[in-house]
């Protein structure tokens, strides 16, 4: 499946800055700043009907990639604890590559607003260390989760490389019947040539065709009692090409106009996540 942007109203906001900031004749860069982000939005919105159209959903998921990443980086250096609500389905939220569990802060929060949860995250440390490796840290910290909610019924999702991680605790480690559902969102689950460039055993276990994900992909297959479910974008930078985030066999939403990064903070991403969670 597909889903294309539809624009949010702040397009319509930006716009009325610009025009305040060019009326007053101040902020010059606000204006061309705010112009271009109305601008981008409002032609990602009419670009089904437009030539170039794929370019279009690219360079709107690059400009809000640059803010995404730097959000990101941000994100490590605000203090938090981790707390937790409800007595649901535990959900536990994994990491990314070169990460932190900071980069859940908004996603987590958005699912709890829909009463899902309680909602966990985990920090996996070490950022270049084997996928294998992380597998294990998930395992204590599910075993964790299921001591203190009395529950094993445990609900997965895990952003690039987190959902790797996530996949191969599932497939491989957990007992049976303990986890009910994973979702992978701009995981490399069919390789990226772009772990050429990274460092570490988990970054070579990002290329296509690599041992671990020849092994994780048959593991998925005969997870026959696990849910998998996929988020992928025509738009990754860092996955390529996108549906590299897909197995097709599996439920999969695939986005037109959304960066790797960009996929953390959007709304959009987190609701389907609530959807496929609600009609498990």
């Amino acid at each position: 499946m597909k889903q294309v942007n539809k624009v949010p109203f702040t397009a319509g906001l930006f716009l009325t800055l610009a025009a305040l900031f060019a009326y007053t004749e101040a902020f010059p860069i606000g204006v061309i700043a705010f112009s271009w982000l109305g601008g981008i939005q409002l032609l990602n919105l009419a670009a089904p009907r437009l030539p170039f159209s794929r370019l279009i959903h690219w360079t709107h998921a690059m400009t809000f990639e640059v803010p995404a990443f730097l959000g990101v980086a941000a994100m490590r250096f605000i203090p938090t604890r981790e707390t937790v609500h409800g007595n649901g389905q535990p959900i536990l939220l994994v990491h990314g590559y070169m990460n932190h569990s900071t980069v859940w802060r908004f996603p987590k929060k958005r699912l709890e607003s829909l009463g899902l949860g309680p909602v966990y995250t985990i920090s996996l440390g070490h950022p270049f260390k084997s996928i294998r490796e992380y597998g294990e840290k998930v395992k204590v910290k599910a075993e964790q989760i299921a001591k203190a909610t009395g529950r094993k019924d445990l609900i997965l999702i895990g952003h690039s490389m987190g959902g790797l991680v996530s996949s191969w605790y599932a497939a491989k480690l957990a007992p049976r019947g303990t986890v009910t559902d994973v979702i992978t969102i701009a995981s490399p689950l069919n390789g990226t040539p772009v772990a050429h460039i990274g460092l570490g055993p988990n970054a070579r276990e990002m290329q296509p065709n690599s041992d671990l994900l020849q092994e994780l992909r048959a593991g998925i297959a005969d997870s026959r009692d696990i849910r998998f479910h996929h988020i992928a974008t025509k738009s990754d930078q860092l996955v390529v090409p996108g549906h590299s985030a897909v197995i097709k066999q599996n439920n999969h939403y695939i986005y037109e106009d959304l960066g790797h990064a960009s996929m953390l903070y959007s709304r959009r991403v987190t609701d389907q996540i609530a959807e496929w969670i609600s009609q498990s």
